[in-house]
């Protein structure tokens, strides 16, 4: 019977129920095993005495909300018993008894009210989208109680690996009071990438056949171990045959908490998709790349933070407010790292957000110029410069002065080459007079 106040504390609640949901499992291990069994005849020893244990499951569900009423006899008649111990004095009616088998009968009363509780779900399929590898969202189930009775429920998972990414933040035990609902919420952190599918059961626990089931669904994609800060590189305008006289930067950040060796190449003519526009850009990488310095490569949470303080700092020089002024110089210099604008934080500043050492990073050449080799120390960062030359790809096509001319830089770990980054390149070709 679920009481009808309120407990005390969510623990409280907790314990309630599963105590009532480890009494059922400890019934059923006793019929199972065979302790308890159906009892048709009892033996008893002189004076002696035995237990007998009364279990009532109802078979069906009642039809109407309103519980129902339910009575039941059990009679218990002996069957086997001394005749000189019979409470009768005249031996013929002792007889008369024995032969016609209407000795005593005790009735046993057994009264209930037969009563359900509904459960359902808000929502049986929750798709949480995309995700990462290791990223967290919270979400919740809604248990809802379309009946009367107070509901008892407790949330099970399937035990795979997969069920391991579902963490339940509020206890999966507890009472839905009549006509109620309750909101639990989880934690879901998927650990491995691909489509995500696992069944989560609401049981309930006063009527085995009326749990329900949720799916969990998610996208989860495989954790970026490397940053580049722009997939586009746009140069000048150059001649064919000519390298460009600008120089554009690649800047690469190790997303890891583990050393990672990158191969970083440019594709050839003949392996690039852009042959047909006439002319393809070939990347280089100059000899002096070793002495070029890293920059300072910012997420793009950190980038929304610095359009979001520089807005701010624009209304406060409008508005003559030096102490906001400097606060978000402040702010800004710690989310760049530059180290500058502060008040009497800029040595703390230039601690906290120091550019990794850039001597922690190791590039090897791997093919002359267009191909290296990079190790990145965890979460470092490496800028390499990047020079382009327009190559004919097809020297039947008509070149005409300023068209686009496209090219590819590949990026991606030695050992892992299904992640693979592409970086664009592109440029306008000026054909010599």
């Amino acid at each position: 019977m679920i009481p009808q106040t309120l407990f005390a504390s969510p623990e409280a609640e907790n314990a309630y129920v599963r105590r009532q949901v480890d009494l059922h499992k400890y019934i059923d291990l006793l019929v199972e095993s065979g302790f308890l069994r159906p009892a048709h005849h009892v033996r008893l020893t002189a004076l002696g005495t035995e237990s007998l244990i009364v279990i009532l499951q109802p078979a069906g569900t009642p039809d109407k909300p309103a519980p129902l009423r339910f009575d039941a006899n059990l009679y218990f008649k002996l069957v086997d018993r001394p005749g000189d111990l019979l409470p009768f004095t005249d031996s013929a009616a002792v007889v008369s008894f024995a032969s016609a088998d209407q000795l005593p009968v005790r009735r046993f009363l057994v009264q209930a009210a037969l009563v359900q509780s509904e459960l359902e779900l808000g929502q049986k399929s929750i798709n949480v989208g995309n995700m990462q590898v290791d990223e967290a969202c919270r979400k919740y189930l809604v248990i809802q109680n379309r009946s009367e009775t107070p509901l008892m429920y407790a949330i099970r998972k399937t035990g795979s690996i997969a069920s391991g990414d579902i963490c339940f933040v509020d206890s999966r035990y507890g009472i839905v009071r009549g006509f109620d609902s309750r909101k639990v919420v989880f934690v879901f952190s998927p650990s491995l990438h691909g489509a995500y599918s696992e069944q989560i059961s609401i049981a309930n626990v006063l009527n085995a056949r009326g749990g329900k089931k949720a799916t969990l669904k998610a996208a989860v994609r495989r954790q970026s171990k490397f940053y580049i800060q722009s997939l586009r590189l746009e140069f000048d305008t150059l001649a064919p045959g000519r390298p460009s006289t600008d120089v554009q930067v690649l800047a690469i950040k190790n997303m890891t908490p583990k050393t990672r060796h990158l191969i970083v190449k440019s594709l050839l003519a003949s392996e690039d998709g852009f042959s047909d526009v006439g002319v393809v850009l070939e990347a280089r990488f100059p000899p002096n790349i070793a002495a070029a310095q890293p920059t300072r490569l910012l997420d793009r949470e950190t980038e929304e933070k610095i359009e979001s303080l520089e807005q701010k700092l624009k209304i406060a020089v409008r508005k003559n407010r030096p102490e906001k002024v400097e606060k978000y110089q402040a702010k800004l210099a710690k989310l760049r790292g530059s180290g500058s604008g502060g008040n009497g934080d800029s040595d703390s500043i230039q601690a906290t957000d120091a550019v990794p050492d850039p001597a922690g990073v190791q590039i090897r050449r791997l093919a002359d110029d267009t191909q290296l080799e990079v190790e990145l120390p965890p979460g470092g960062d490496v800028s390499i410069p990047v020079v382009v030359t327009a190559r004919l790809a097809d020297p039947k096509v008509d070149i005409k002065t300023g068209a686009n001319a496209l090219g590819t830089l590949v990026v991606h770990e030695v050992k892992d080459k299904d992640n693979v980054k592409l970086v664009t390149l592109a440029a306008s070709v000026v054909l010599d007079q």
